[in-house]
Parts: structure tokens; sequence; C-alpha cells
């Protein structure tokens, strides 16, 4: 069941983009998975909320190249669990100063495919992803 009929946005970088279903979502990433942050690898942060509401309940921090995610539910402070953990990944958060984010080994233990497809469920659900397992 869908929050409310809501409509999502995603932040990152320092722009922004509404996302209304599952579909948006999959050309959203299409569409940002061959970039290149000015670090030199394919590795962003992304916050998503309803429209409208100032604090993320979501993030993402995804390095294509690692083939790594991290996927936190900010209202509890809980990541995604799914693979062994593999090592650090390097993200982009924003190109205005440059910002990188080193992102924990023990966060980035999802698989970019099982990320895509958690933020799908959010933007359809408005719930935290159910198709991953959750820190405690």
């Amino acid at each position: 069941m869908r929050r409310q009929n809501l409509t999502y946005s995603v932040w990152w970088d320092i722009d922004e983009q509404e996302l209304s279903d599952a579909a948006s979502v999959e050309t959203f990433f299409s569409r940002r998975a061959d970039r290149i942050a000015p670090h030199g690898s394919r590795a962003f942060a992304y916050w998503f909320a309803p429209v409208g509401v100032e604090d993320a309940e979501l993030r993402l921090d995804i390095d294509y190249d690692a083939g790594r995610a991290a996927l936190r539910w900010l209202p509890d402070d809980t990541h995604a669990l799914e693979l062994p953990q593999a090592g650090p990944i390097t993200v982009l958060e924003t190109s205005e100063d440059g910002q990188l984010s080193e992102v924990p080994a023990e966060l980035a233990v999802v698989s970019v495919d099982s990320a895509h497809s958690a933020i799908a469920e959010y933007v359809m659900t408005g719930r935290r992803p159910t198709l991953l397992r959750w820190s405690q």
C-alpha cells in the first residue's frame, strides 16, 4: 500500500528530481549509472524523501565500479544487509566543494541491483524496503 499517493524526491550532488513510480526510478538510475564523479569513479550519495519533506528518510551510497552500495533507513538509523563485507566505498556527496564520503565496509554490503530494487520499493510504498534484511 502506497503512503497517500505521494511523489518522492531524490537529492544528489547539487540537484534534485521527483520520482513517481518504479519506472521513474529505473530511468533515473539508468541515466546516472555511467556518470563519472570528479574523483574518477562512478560513486555517488543520494537522499530520498516525500516531495516537500526536508529530512531524508533513505540514504543510498552507491559505487557502480565496486558493485556495492550502502542503504540506510534514517528514521531508525538502520542499514540494509545482503552481502559479506568487502571493503569501504568512497562516494561524492557534492561537487560544489568536492566533498567525498568514505562509507565503511560494514555498511557497503548491498549489491547495486538490490539497491535499485529497494529504492523502487520505497517509492512505491513510502516505507522501509522489505526485500532486504536490516540491522537492529
